[in-house]
């Protein structure tokens, strides 16, 4: 069994000196994977197919126990490779990214509908 480590009164970790203060740009990466068993408790099912052309903040899986739990992409490009497992699991959803992002446009009065129907069934 393992042993949880509660702190009370935060951490104070006394380091000397100071991280560097400089940026620098990195090369954008050329396939990015998402991986549901990162999540814990999603059983996803998944919207679109492999060779599906895909924008950032694009639906791609949701949670089979709770619909309005929904994953999407965090780049443009197409779908690449949905790689599955024993019984057809889906263990990650390859993206293949373009040069640039392009972004899925939410509607503001479809999240504040949502919104309100989360109030309603809090409440």
């Amino acid at each position: 069994m393992s042993k949880d480590i509660r702190i009370k009164k935060g951490l104070d970790l006394k380091l000397k000196g100071e991280a560097v203060k400089k940026i620098t740009e990195t090369s954008r990466s050329k396939v990015y994977t998402i991986k549901p068993s990162d999540f814990h408790g999603v059983t996803p099912k998944m919207v679109l197919k492999e060779g599906a052309t895909v924008k950032a903040g694009e639906v791609i899986f949701y949670s089979k126990k709770d619909e309005a739990v929904k994953f999407v992409s965090p780049v443009s490009g197409i779908i690449s490779e949905i790689i599955r497992g024993e019984k057809r699991v889906i263990l990650e959803v390859k993206i293949a990214a373009d040069h640039q992002d392009t972004y899925l446009e939410h509607n503001k009065k479809i999240l504040k509908n949502f919104q309100e129907k989360k109030l309603k069934n809090i409440c």
